[in-house]
């Protein structure tokens, strides 16, 4: 694999990751949300960007990058949270992982089986599971963490523009 996986290094790179999220939930998503909801998502600059770069890699989050190494695009991303912030369904000693996501053109190369080991390794010792939640209609992601271990652990939801989409809460020991 050509993928170097990283910390993100500035707020530049974690743009770039955002263009990832953008257009992987464009093709993730599209028999899930809204064509409208999908054809909106924006990609944070200015103000937005640096303040949403700080709060990714403050304390107790790591955000990692899939940087290809020729010619050094992000072409994926993943973003855990050990500390204040994590979402309801984490039990106390739970390590939440937040997203990951890969550029729809470089799926299946193993670059986030790759991501989610590094998020795996960096997760603390003091944590006793990683936990995820993803859209209970999202087979694809289901099937990719299921492969890796994970277990339904239960049941949330997610909101996107004032709705709430029916998630499943998945966890894997660490």
């Amino acid at each position: 694999m050509s993928v170097e996986i990283r910390p993100v290094a500035s707020p530049t790179e974690f743009r770039a990751a955002m263009v990832v999220n953008r257009d992987a939930w464009r093709d993730a998503y599209v028999d899930i949300l809204p064509a409208e909801q999908l054809e909106s998502m924006g990609v944070p600059d200015g103000v937005d960007l640096q303040e949403r770069y700080e709060r990714s890699t403050g304390d107790g989050r790591t955000f990692l990058v899939a940087v290809d190494r020729e010619p050094g695009a992000v072409v994926g991303f993943a973003g855990a949270v050990w500390g204040e912030g994590r979402k309801a369904f984490c039990e106390r000693d739970d390590a939440e992982l937040r997203a990951l996501y890969v550029a729809p053109d470089r799926q299946g190369e193993g670059i986030g089986s790759a991501l989610l080991a590094e998020a795996v390794e960096r997760a603390p010792d003091r944590h006793g599971r990683l936990v995820l939640e993803t859209f209970r209609e999202n087979d694809d992601a289901r099937g990719f963490y299921e492969a890796r271990g994970f277990e339904r652990v239960g049941a949330s939801s997610f909101e996107v523009e004032g709705t709430a989409y029916p998630t499943t809460v998945y966890a894997q020991p660490l």
